[in-house]
This record gives C-alpha cells, sequence and structure tokens, in this order.
C-alpha cells in the first residue's frame, strides 16, 4: 500500500461527477490527474444495486474489493473539491462513505481490468438466460457495442467516467430486445425505466447522509 497513492484532491464537475485534480504519494498506478475519474458513495451504491442481479452468475466480493483504491475524505477544500486520503477499509462493509479509484497497474491492466472483464462475462450470462437470442451473445458483442458507443467522446478528446464505463456494461441490453420479456421489441417503444440521473444523485461531501444498515443490505454475497 506505501507503494501506491497516498492522498488526492477531487473536484466536483459540471457533469455532477468528480475527477482527480491532484494526487500525492509513492505512486506506481496508471493515474494521470485531470483524465481519471473517481467513484463517489451515492454512484457506488447504485453499482451495487445493478450488480446485484448477477451474483447468481458467480459475482464476488473479492473482484469487487480488489479493484479499487479506497479513500475517506481527509478535509473539504474550495471550489467544490475534497482531500481524499487512502485506507484500508473494506468495501463490504462499508464503516463510512468512500470513494473508490480504478487500481489499474499499467497498460489498461491490473485488478481493475479483471473486474471489468469479470462483469462482462456475468452481465453476458444474464443476457443469454433471458433474451431468446437466435444465436447466443458473447463478450466481444458487448465489448464493442460499449465502445463504439464511447467512440465520438474518444475522438473529440473527452474522457469517460469510471461510473459511466461500469453501469453501461451493467445496464446492457442489445438494441431491439426488452429484458422484461424474452424475444424482440418494438424499438421506436420507450423503455418504462427512467435513466440514472447523475445531477440528482451527486455526491456533495458537506451533506453526507450514510446509513450502514441499507448498505449492508445491498451487500454481495459470495456464491
Amino acid at each position: 500500500m506505501s507503494e501506491k497513492i497516498e492522498w488526492c484532491i477531487a473536484q466536483l464537475k459540471d457533469d455532477y461527477k468528480w475527477w482527480l485534480e491532484k494526487v500525492g504519494g509513492d505512486i506506481n498506478i496508471n493515474v494521470n490527474a485531470d483524465e481519471t475519474g473517481i467513484i463517489d458513495p451515492h454512484q457506488f451504491e447504485h453499482i451495487i444495486e445493478l450488480a446485484s442481479s448477477l451474483i447468481e452468475y458467480g459475482l464476488r466480493n473479492e473482484i469487487i474489493e480488489n479493484a479499487f483504491l479506497k479513500f475517506r475524505i481527509l478535509s473539504e477544500l474550495p471550489n467544490n473539491q475534497v482531500k481524499l486520503e487512502l485506507t484500508t477499509t473494506k468495501i463490504f462493509p462499508a464503516e463510512e462513505p468512500l470513494f473508490l479509484l480504478p487500481n489499474i497497474v499499467a497498460d489498461n491492466e491490473g485488478p481493475y481490468a479483471e473486474f471489468i472483464d469479470h462483469i462482462v462475462r456475468m452481465r453476458v450470462k444474464l443476457l443469454n438466460d433471458l433474451l431468446d437470442f437466435k444465436v447466443p451473445m458473447n463478450t466481444e458483442e458487448l465489448e464493442e457495442s460499449i465502445y463504439e458507443k464511447y467512440h465520438e467522446k474518444y475522438i473529440e478528446g473527452s474522457n469517460i467516467h469510471v461510473f459511466d464505463e461500469i453501469a453501461d456494461i451493467l445496464e446492457y441490453i442489445p438494441a431491439g430486445y426488452d429484458i422484461n420479456k424474452k424475444g424482440e421489441f418494438d424499438e421506436e417503444t420507450e423503455p418504462n425505466e427512467e435513466p440514472y440521473n447523475a445531477e440528482e444523485e451527486a455526491f456533495e461531501a458537506d451533506k453526507i447522509e450514510w446509513d450502514d444498515e441499507e448498505l449492508q443490505k445491498l451487500e454481495i454475497v459470495d456464491r
């Protein structure tokens, strides 16, 4: 742990997401300040809700624990910034609100990359069970669809926030299908489920309302 980030400063930007502004410590992981998003407690709670459907397909606690470096709030700063310090606190169960930074060692490898591969496989298993594909879906199809969605942003030089990357995988449904009923549906039909609104759920450091019992209800149990 001593050879990783010891502290960081994050800022809440206009997109209602937190991005790194500065990092400090003996850094041996792949982090570029101003280009790296960090997950706030509300976003992680939403991720856990989405991920709960993958429990029966083999989602494991340790994959999630290892995928992120955990930070707690050290102090609040001006301009919607907070200073965070590395903590050994476990995600399950969370003892305090945590900010989570992807643990990427080098060349987009490491525990976070393993986590992404894991949830992609689990999501594909779930979709193959719930949807009546003529040919079973594979992981390459999901990955290509997700990254095709980001292609224009990459060209424009925009960065993809880690929360969006994870949520897009956990919510992925192929075009022309409805996960609530087998088979295809009319693509012009409006889905009933409202998309996640980051503006409504934006985490504010000075308004922490955290209920450990509620979070523990969402805890993913090893199978």
